[in-house]
């Protein structure tokens, strides 16, 4: 089998197993929900939400949101591998949209999630506690988003390049 066609079958394998995990942690996401709003060990009064702790939910899955639309491009970009488009403008749009959502969900995780939590609960804790993974993913959203922007400037010098005779 040539090795084009085992990249483009490899492509399509990981993209369907990235759909599942997707679709795998949507659901559990939204079961984390349901039963933290409906279960029975929640302390508000019976038939009615504790708006405090679906507040405190809200603030820590708000990255969950982020890291999913990462998830999201990254399926998208294989079926683009998969159907050939390898330096296709879709490429440069998937590093983007993978770098903005990893971005998002870790400086909302790393600088967000601690200080609102601790302010809705009326907690106490330190104002510096900062997640070293969050950190690093962070950073490697960042450097996704400007690789783009460079496979970009790359796909309009070939596009100069082949203009010439």
């Amino acid at each position: 089998m040539p090795a084009s066609n085992r990249f483009h079958r490899q492509c399509r394998l990981l993209r369907v197993a990235t759909l599942f995990v997707f679709a795998c942690l949507c659901l559990l996401l939204g079961v984390t929900c349901l039963a933290a709003l409906v279960g029975p060990w929640r302390q508000a009064a019976q038939g009615t939400v504790d708006a405090t702790q679906a507040l405190l939910l809200a603030v820590r899955l708000a990255p969950a949101l982020g890291y999913l639309s990462a998830l999201w491009a990254v399926q998208r970009a294989l079926g683009d591998l998969a159907a050939g488009r390898v330096f296709h403008p879709t490429v440069a749009r998937a590093m983007r949209h993978i770098g903005f959502g990893v971005l998002a969900g870790a400086l909302f995780s790393v600088f967000a999630v601690t200080n609102l939590s601790r302010w809705i609960g009326g907690g106490q804790g330190g104002y510096a506690y900062f997640d070293l993974s969050g950190i690093v993913l962070g950073v490697v959203g960042a450097a996704l988003v400007l690789m783009a922007r460079l496979v970009d400037q790359a796909r309009a010098l070939q596009a100069e390049l082949d203009e010439i005779p």
